[in-house]
């Protein structure tokens, strides 16, 4: 199987269940632009900022893959992406924190 970013962010098994996780589902009906597009406006209002953090925790389960050998684990990488997310409340106004922090929460259950 050929390593594309699609493949590595959007269809490999693990990809799709940690998306699942926080509720993003792809349409790959569309063109890339598209799928994104449909994606953004079929998910929380967050998804710009939960859609980075997710990518960079797969990102880091497959290098740790890679690099240290360590398969990726989808409890390991909600933990990742909670705690990323916590961090990253930290910055939004007052109005949008804890409406943001109550859906972080609902990921982790």
């Amino acid at each position: 199987l050929e390593e594309t970013a699609l493949h590595l962010f959007y269809t490999c098994t693990f990809s799709r269940a940690c998306w699942e996780k926080i509720g993003v589902l792809w349409n790959f009906n569309f063109p890339f632009y598209n799928i994104m597009k449909d994606a953004r406006q079929n998910s929380n209002n967050f998804f710009t900022k939960t859609f980075i953090i997710a990518a960079w925790e797969i990102g880091k389960q497959r290098y740790n893959f890679i690099f240290e050998g360590r398969r990726p684990s989808l409890r390991a990488w909600t933990s990742q992406f909670v705690e990323e997310a916590i961090l990253l409340a930290q910055r939004l106004k007052d109005s949008s924190k804890q409406v943001f922090l109550d859906w972080i929460n609902s990921v982790y259950l």
